[in-house]
């Protein structure tokens, strides 16, 4: 950024931190709905958010949690930076909390990140946490009579409960949602849900023809209307419901439409999860030429998109900065203010002490705050772990497996684990490997915990990891692929869950790994050669 653009935008910004924080709302909302560059919204915002103090009215304190909602917004769908959505949610939190209103967009803003990290990481732990904060926000909303966020979170509730196969665990929150009055304001997307409730229960029953003449009369419901993603995600449910009969060649031409909202709209987590998709449905049509340019677009798009995040990480470091720079312009203005209106030098060296004590116990308390919370943190966790151990203990106490039965079984997984690839396949579960040694997939769960301490998913990785270091140290065969190719091939199907798990089970990163086996190898040789 050269020095000239920088005092503009200081210029810029110093003007703006002496408006009315309901003008700077106005402000931030007019430059976000033009599209474009959201610079100045950003600062709106963030103005806005930071004003906040306990001694504000309930309508300023409201204020202040809304700005950081619409920063949420901004940086959930323009720059996927989901450490900053997670940061803006929770101020907006602890401000509501603070003042004792009921935010329901909170906890909607908490469903959307973690489904979509979720997604992103196929990890069904966030899935349920996610479903978790959309049904906080859909029985709020009935409770304070918020129709648009009820019928944005039941749409969400109704998705995230049908893939997680848990549609039984909303039964009592639908039968409120379902007695809730229909207006003009409200009938498309009440109409719509209760479609899409339908359509879940004949999936349910392996009935798809009938879920999708029910997909089709929700997309007459909506097709001309400005709900894009809602027209998006219908047609996606459609696609995915003609994967569930085997027609993968329907399923893909449904997937053309999504793909083209996607595009048009430049969703970008939409255009990643449509490339997914294909390249899932051509795999199981033979299509290999498609399957690779799917595939090849999909892993191109996520890596655009970490590298999009880290660029967005950048400029709001930039953007902070500048923050601080015009804020420490205007203490230091307000500061000489002050000192002007000082009869004798006696009233500066009294408020100069004062100010310092200050300080000197706020960063006190402040670090007391923080040894008292990590201190709560770390017997919560020990807590949690003496909980879980205890759980898995009387999980199994009825089972009829004895001694010997568990030790042929552990035989059984041993050979499967050792001796079969299949467990390098993105697909392999648990039931796959009850399948493989003829036994209940329930029992197989019991060996790995009573055995080795840990679930399927962690001794499954183990085996994972094991020979991922070995193809990285197979120069021959694999020295063409990349670290995430070779966590790839071996199953895994994100980087960071590989990266996590590399480290767990062997202390280094991939990378570290691969730098030290080269070295290894390089002393080795010189070592022969000198000899």
């Amino acid at each position: 950024m050269s020095s000239l653009h920088l005092c503009a935008e200081s210029k810029l910004t110093n003007q703006l931190m002496r408006l009315p924080s309901s003008q700077l709302m106005k402000t931030g909302s007019t430059d976000t709905h033009n599209g474009g560059r959201v610079d100045t919204a950003l600062v709106c915002y963030t103005i806005v958010g930071n004003r906040y103090d306990t001694s504000m009215t309930d309508a300023e304190k409201r204020e202040c949690a809304e700005a950081f909602m619409h920063l949420w917004s901004i940086y959930y769908y323009r720059f996927y930076d989901y450490a900053k959505c997670f940061e803006c949610l929770a101020h907006a939190r602890d401000i509501a909390d603070e003042a004792g209103f009921v935010m329901p967009s909170i906890d909607l803003g908490f469903g959307c990140m973690y489904q979509t990290i979720s997604e992103e990481n196929d990890n069904r732990e966030l899935g349920f946490k996610a479903l978790h904060y959309y049904l906080k926000c859909l029985q709020s909303s009935i409770d304070i009579g918020d129709d648009e966020h009820a019928d944005m979170a039941c749409t969400d509730v109704l998705a995230m409960s049908f893939a997680l196969d848990r549609i039984d665990s909303v039964s009592t929150v639908w039968q409120r949602y379902v007695k809730l009055p229909e207006n003009n304001r409200t009938k498309i997307l009440r109409r719509y849900n209760k479609l899409f409730f339908q359509s879940i229960f004949y999936n349910a029953k392996g009935q798809h023809d009938q879920a999708l003449k029910i997909l089709e009369q929700q997309l007459a419901l909506i097709e001309h209307t400005d709900y894009f993603r809602l027209i998006y995600f219908t047609y996606i449910e459609r696609a995915k419901i003609q994967a569930r009969k085997g027609d993968y060649h329907a399923a893909i031409r449904e997937l053309r439409e999504p793909e083209r909202i996607a595009k048009q709209f430049e969703m970008k987590d939409c255009k990643l999860e449509t490339f997914r998709l294909l390249a899932d449905y051509y795999a199981h049509t033979g299509d290999k030429q498609q399957f690779n340019l799917f595939r090849e677009r999909y892993f191109l798009l996520k890596d655009t998109l970490t590298n999009y995040r880290q660029l967005s990480s950048v400029n709001e470091m930039e953007f902070q900065q500048e923050l601080k720079i015009i804020d420490a312009q205007m203490t230091n203005m307000r500061q000489h203010r002050k000192i002007q209106n000082l009869i004798i030098i006696l009233g500066v060296i009294i408020l100069t002490v004062i100010l310092g004590f200050l300080i000197v116990v706020r960063r006190q308390n402040h670090r007391l705050r923080r040894s008292y919370r990590d201190l709560y943190r770390k017997n919560v966790a020990l807590l949690q772990v003496e909980e879980d151990q205890r759980n898995n203990r009387k999980k199994y106490v009825n089972s009829t497996l004895n001694d010997n039965d568990k030790g042929m079984l552990l035989l059984r997984i041993k050979n499967v684990m050792e001796n079969s690839e299949e467990l390098f396949s993105p697909d392999f579960s648990i039931e796959r490997l009850a399948q493989l040694i003829d036994s209940k997939y329930k029992y197989v769960s019991q060996v790995i915990h009573e055995e080795y301490d840990c679930n399927f998913n962690t001794y499954l990785n183990d085996y994972r990891i094991k020979e991922a270091c070995k193809r990285i140290s197979d120069m021959e065969h694999y020295g063409n692929l990349t670290i995430e190719a070779i966590g790839n091939s071996v199953g895994f199907k994100s980087r960071s869950t590989f990266v996590s798990s590399f480290k767990r089970v062997t202390g280094l990163t991939p990378s570290e790994y691969q730098k030290q086996d080269r070295n290894e190898k390089t002393n080795k040789g010189r070592n022969t050669s000198d000899f």
